[in-house]
């Protein structure tokens, strides 16, 4: 990951020098043309051997190991302006001509690799990568890490109950700074919920667990995680946190006893965070809630009615970031060499690959712990899956790690919209489902079936001819994140569209089924 530490080591290549010597010279670009200065003698600013150590071993400091002096001044236009003509003179002359070209190298590759880099700040910061500009690459790359300040874990309180981090959450560098931007709002905001809405395996919850861990700083005083998927699920989990914060519930306690003393908690704290997974209808989880509070919210569901706050709708990776996940998947560490990978084919097949699975993290996810336990190549997993189809993601070979172990069939993909399906109610629009299955995954027109109505079975036929029922059906579907668009265009996951077709010719109940077969 790039960060001031893995910029400033991979310098070091072409510049040797003590770290002190080397801290300065680059982080100089900052705070001489400030004028910044240290301690109440107001000395001019200036690194030991120990702050330097630090910018370059930030988990040995429980402490922002960038001076915040140093952090804001970044941005000042003052030092933007002079940051090329600084690093021409100060920095680039000291270069060693010989290495100057790996360590140009080295340094795109980290940028290239990094998910939590947006797309846009890649081209930027790569256009710049070559001799002619190294002096602009140089000093953009570092008020860029300056300003986005070394990724600290930090110290997560105590009293949570979070699921393990995920090693391999990758990408969502956007969503996770909307998300934070959102609920660190200040002021009078009070009621503060993010819902995070989509397809299931789509990877809402592993984009609100690595909220919390990342920016678990803000919630100091409690991160409490929550399964509501049912009421029953939902007190389950308040209860453990009861007990944990010994709340005064007597032995004979009622659900509604529970409820009340959670509410009060949460009326009277402040600086904590929910997470309510898997959320199905509002109700499950209102009765705990106070009417005002000072803690944040997020919620995930697979429903689009769950109107409780601010709503993003979470679509599949891009390909930068399924092939992100990939080499971490394959990879022990952040440095992506792809130990776990056995194959030679990486570079050519990972983007068939991530494009077969329609960019879906679940899927990806099962095929890479496929891949990894068989020790096999992405092409022959491909060929795997021409010939076996979604068989493939029940085997035992692809049961994914760090995924909701609670419920077996929530892990495989196969099977993660059984309840979406059994949730629609409406005939016209299971049928409607079902021919969207044969078809091409994206635009799909409603105009079409509404024309060709007169060759369809009841009650489709009615509906497509009657444009409130139409209307009905097609946002149905939506509902549950089954499929997307608006009333004149649909678009299905093609993984999706499999698993319904594969319900076609099945002997069990079918994807309308709760109970999914053993």
């Amino acid at each position: 990951m790039l960060s001031f530490a893995s910029y400033a080591k991979i310098v070091k290549v072409a510049i040797p020098s003590t770290d002190e010597v080397l801290v300065n010279l680059l982080v100089g670009c900052i705070y001489e043309p400030l004028e910044l200065t240290m301690g109440k003698k107001k000395e001019s600013f200036y690194l030991d051997t120990k702050n330097a150590s630090y910018y370059l071993n930030p988990n040995s400091n429980p402490d922002r190991p960038i001076h915040r002096e140093i952090i804001i001044g970044s941005g000042e236009s003052k030092v933007v302006n002079s940051a090329i003509e600084y690093f021409q003179e100060r920095v680039c002359s000291q270069i060693t001509p010989a290495m100057e070209a790996e360590m140009i190298d080295k340094l795109s590759q980290v940028i290239s690799l990094d998910a939590s880099i947006t797309t846009n700040k890649k081209a930027e910061l790569l256009k710049l990568a070559s001799k002619d500009t190294v002096a602009e690459f140089l000093s953009s790359i570092l008020l860029y890490v300056v300003n986005k300040p070394n990724f600290i874990v930090e110290t997560i309180t105590e009293h949570n109950n979070l699921p393990p981090q995920n090693p391999f959450f990758s990408g969502r560098i956007d969503q996770l700074a909307n998300i934070n931007q959102f609920l660190s709002k200040k002021g009078n905001a009070v009621n503060i919920k993010q819902i995070i809405a989509g397809l299931g395996g789509i990877g809402k919850t592993q984009l609100a667990i690595e909220y919390a861990y990342r920016y678990c700083y803000a919630f100091k005083n409690c991160i409490w995680f929550v399964n509501a998927e049912t009421p029953t699920t939902t007190q389950n989990y308040f209860l453990e946190f009861a007990n944990h914060f010994k709340l005064p519930l007597s032995q004979d306690y009622t659900s509604e006893d529970l409820q009340k003393a959670v509410s009060v908690w949460l009326n009277a704290n402040k600086d904590w965070l929910l997470v309510f997974d898997n959320l199905e209808t509002a109700d499950v989880i209102t009765p705990y809630l106070p009417q005002k509070y000072s803690g944040r919210i997020i919620i995930t569901t697979r429903s689009m009615e769950v109107d409780l706050g601010q709503q993003i709708i979470l679509g599949v990776f891009d390909m930068d970031e399924a092939i992100e996940f990939l080499k971490r998947r394959f990879s022990k560490d952040d440095e992506l060499k792809m130990e776990f990978y056995s194959g030679n084919d990486f570079e050519a097949e990972a983007p068939k690959l991530a494009e077969r699975l329609g960019l879906l993290p679940l899927a990806l996810e099962q095929a890479a712990a496929y891949i990894k336990k068989v020790k096999c190549s992405i092409a022959s997993y491909l060929k795997l899956l021409s010939e076996s189809g979604l068989l493939a993601f029940e085997e035992e070979q692809s049961s994914p790690t760090h995924y909701n172990k609670e419920n077996k069939f929530e892990r495989i993909v196969t099977a993660t919209w059984r309840v979406s399906f059994a949730n629609i109610a409406n005939e016209g629009a299971r049928q409607l489902l079902n021919l969207c299955a044969y078809m091409a995954p994206d635009k799909i027109p409603v105009s079409f079936f509404a024309d060709m109505r007169e060759k369809l079975p009841s009650p489709i036929k009615e509906n497509m001819g009657d444009e409130l029922f139409k209307n009905r059906i097609v946002s149905e579907l939506r509902t549950y994140s089954l499929t997307s668009g608006d009333a004149n265009f649909i678009n299905v996951h093609r993984l999706v569209q499999e698993v319904v077709r594969k319900s076609h010719t099945d002997e069990d109940p079918g994807i309308y089924s709760n109970n999914p077969p053993s």
